[in-house]
């Protein structure tokens, strides 16, 4: 399997795979690693999974040893970002579990909806904060090819009635996303703040809503990324 100059295979020593990233560029992200370990899979049946901006493939890398999923597909925009996750899935002889999809989202078409939606996507706008000089960064972090109201629109036409649309994202713009999920007939089952420091506001926040279904919201304890001593807090130290 070919490693370019600019791309480093990294151990997911918990997982026991490999994920092959940029030595200098692109690499997932702790929002990845969180919205992975915010989903409830029930046992009742196995269901199928996409990952829309999927990136290096962490989050279905991060899933694909849950017994409750049949499939994982990872929608990815960029061709070269793409090319990452799909060598990452063959060294991990995955192939028949993980699927990615080198397409823009607001294109995909399935003939089988899906169970489960999973997503960190582009969560600032272009005219907020500094686009970077870096194009793949530029797009993985500003809307400049997927705004809110396009991801949540093309969420509701590959996923099935009554599934799972798990969502990170910034909570200055959790209005904003209630708003545009609401529009699209999502209702809020389960939400849950992130603080980096536990005297500081939230500044990210993880959703689930469920597609066509109406449901109490269940407000879970707010997760602490980082304990007093400023290392990872016991909880998010138990996700690596």
């Amino acid at each position: 399997m070919k490693i370019y100059e600019d791309e480093t295979l990294e151990e997911l020593t918990k997982f026991n795979m490999k994920i092959i990233q940029k030595k200098n560029g692109f690499r997932f992200s702790l929002d990845a690693v969180l919205i992975s370990n915010f989903v409830k899979i029930d046992n009742k049946r196995k269901i199928n999974l996409l990952d829309i901006g999927t990136g290096t493939g962490i989050i279905p890398l991060l899933l694909v040893n849950n017994e409750n999923i049949n499939t994982i597909t990872g929608v990815e925009l960029q061709e070269n970002i793409a090319s990452m996750s799909k060598r990452s899935v063959l060294i991990n002889k995955l192939e028949d579990k993980i699927k990615i999809e080198n397409i823009d989202i607001k294109d995909y078409e399935v003939e089988k909806k899906f169970d489960m939606i999973v997503t960190n996507p582009p969560y600032m706008k272009v005219k907020n904060g500094k686009v970077s000089n870096n194009l793949i960064k530029a797009i993985s972090r500003h809307e400049l090819k997927l705004d809110l109201n396009s991801l949540i629109e093309s969420s509701n036409k590959v996923l099935k009635d009554g599934g799972s649309f798990n969502i990170i994202y910034r909570s200055k713009r959790f209005q904003e996303l209630v708003n545009v999920i609401t529009k699209h007939n999502f209702h809020i089952k389960r939400l849950r703040f992130i603080h980096t420091k536990v005297d500081k506001n939230a500044e990210l926040f993880m959703l689930e809503a469920i597609k066509n279904r109406k449901k109490n919201i269940a407000i879970e304890t707010p997760l602490n990324v980082y304990s007093e001593n400023g290392k990872y807090s016991s909880e998010v130290e138990s996700y690596y």
